[in-house]
């Protein structure tokens, strides 16, 4: 009898060591997946900035997105016409921001919403041109509680996701 106790205890381990790391992998898993998403999004808009030839916005409010776009039978420069709207695109075990310790990717703090575009007053958007270009070069940080992502946009519209190591960002291939 002590034996087979023995046995399912043994064998209790080896099945709790995988999964405890599966669920470390998971949770890291989710949030690059998240990075990709919002990565795609802000390629995407770019992409239909230049083949609209008008500019394009992204605007993060909160868990909430909106996607703006100039109207041309209006005044320039706009961004009037609201395009898409995506309530809660985030999902409910993202957090925007950074996390204690970390820097933003460019030094200095990152700000509490974890989105940095351009001038203080309006840094929650994200314009490109009718070219693909950024008007506002800029980040948005999300994290899990643990771990640290940083979805970076230069001025070219190039989008680079990085990593926080603890000490230092990586970019994520």
């Amino acid at each position: 009898m002590v034996e087979v106790l023995l046995m399912i205890f043994i064998i209790g381990i080896l099945v709790a060591i995988p999964f405890w790391s599966g669920t470390r992998y998971i949770a890291r898993n989710r949030l690059k997946s998240e990075a990709v998403k919002i990565k795609s999004l802000i390629e995407n808009e770019r992409t239909n900035a230049m083949a609209m030839t008008t500019r394009r916005a992204i605007e993060f409010n909160g868990r909430d997105v909106t996607i703006y776009m100039e109207n041309l039978s209006r005044p320039l420069p706009n961004l009037d016409s609201i395009v898409a709207n995506y309530p809660n695109y985030f999902s409910a075990k993202i957090n925007l921001g950074g996390l204690q310790g970390a820097t933003a990717l460019r030094g200095g703090s990152i700000d509490s919403d974890g989105v940095m575009f351009g001038s203080s007053q309006n840094n929650n958007r994200l314009i490109f041109t009718a070219f693909g270009l950024v008007e506002n070069p800029g980040e948005v940080y999300i994290n899990d509680g643990r771990n640290l992502m940083c979805i970076a946009v230069n001025g070219f519209g190039q989008v680079r996701i990085y990593r926080w190591t603890g000490r230092a960002w990586n970019e994520v291939k």
